[in-house]
């Protein structure tokens, strides 16, 4: 299955239109993303520049000055199992631990 099609198939099951992420968009993360860690995610309205997606993990401390903006391709790369999530609209979270998708509305204002 292609990564598109895995991205389709998520929004689907979620009752959703893809919005595909752009490779040379940037994405925050927190440590232990890259690393493998269990991800909390979440989408948020952004700018064109970003995709909207902040990934935590629970080494996340709630200090905002400790995310790095990445460019979603290395996302991509480190963490192609998370992609299949990246296609979900803004309101969008997801827990990687037990492949939790929701929406939350309170996003969005």
């Amino acid at each position: 299955m292609t990564v598109v099609s895995e991205q389709i198939k998520e929004c689907q099951d979620q009752n959703s239109i893809p919005i595909f992420p752009l490779f040379n968009q940037m994405i925050v993360i927190s440590e232990g993303v890259l690393e493998g860690d269990f991800v909390d995610a979440v989408r948020y309205p952004s700018p064109q520049h970003m995709t909207g997606w902040w990934l935590t993990t629970n080494l996340y401390n709630n200090d905002i000055k400790t995310l790095k903006t990445i460019h979603y391709h290395h996302l991509a790369f480190k963490r192609p199992d998370l992609i299949k999530y990246l296609a979900l609209p803004f309101g969008f979270r997801f827990l990687s631990e037990n492949k939790m998708i929701w929406f939350d509305e309170g996003v969005l204002s």
